[in-house]
C-alpha cells in the first residue's frame, strides 16, 4: 500500500502537538521521541507543506519551553553552587573536617 503525505498528516500535527503538551509539563524525553517520530515520517512522505506554519507555530512552542527549563536549571545550579560554598565555609569555620560532610544535617 502506498502512503500520501495527506495520510499521515494528521499523525504528524498531533505528534507535534504531544510535543508541545510535554513540553509544558517538562517531559523531555516524551518531547524528543515524538519529534524523533515526526522527523521519520517527514522523511518518507518528503515533509508537510501544509501544515508547514502551523508546525512552525508549535516548534516554536516547544523552543520557548526549552528555553525557559534551560533558564530554571541554570537559576537552580547557581543557587545550589551558592549554598555548597555557604556550607564550606561553615564546616571551616567549625573545623569540621571535609571526609564529615555526609554526617551534617542542616534543618531549615
Amino acid at each position: 500500500m502506498n502512503t500520501t503525505r495527506a495520510d499521515h498528516e494528521p499523525e504528524i500535527a498531533r505528534l507535534t502537538k504531544t510535543a508541545v503538551e510535554a513540553a509544558r509539563s517538562g517531559q523531555w524525553d516524551i518531547v524528543i521521541q515524538c519529534y524523533r517520530d515526526r522527523g521519520i515520517l517527514l522523511e518518507t512522505t518528503g515533509g508537510a507543506a501544509d501544515q508547514g506554519e502551523d508546525l512552525l507555530k508549535l516548534d516554536r512552542q516547544v523552543r520557548d519551553h526549552a528555553q525557559t527549563a534551560q533558564v530554571l536549571l541554570a537559576s537552580l545550579l547557581d543557587e545550589a553552587a551558592s549554598t555548597r560554598q555557604r556550607l564550606q565555609g561553615l564546616r571551616q569555620r567549625l573545623s569540621v573536617p571535609a571526609s564529615a560532610s555526609e554526617a551534617i544535617s542542616v534543618e531549615a
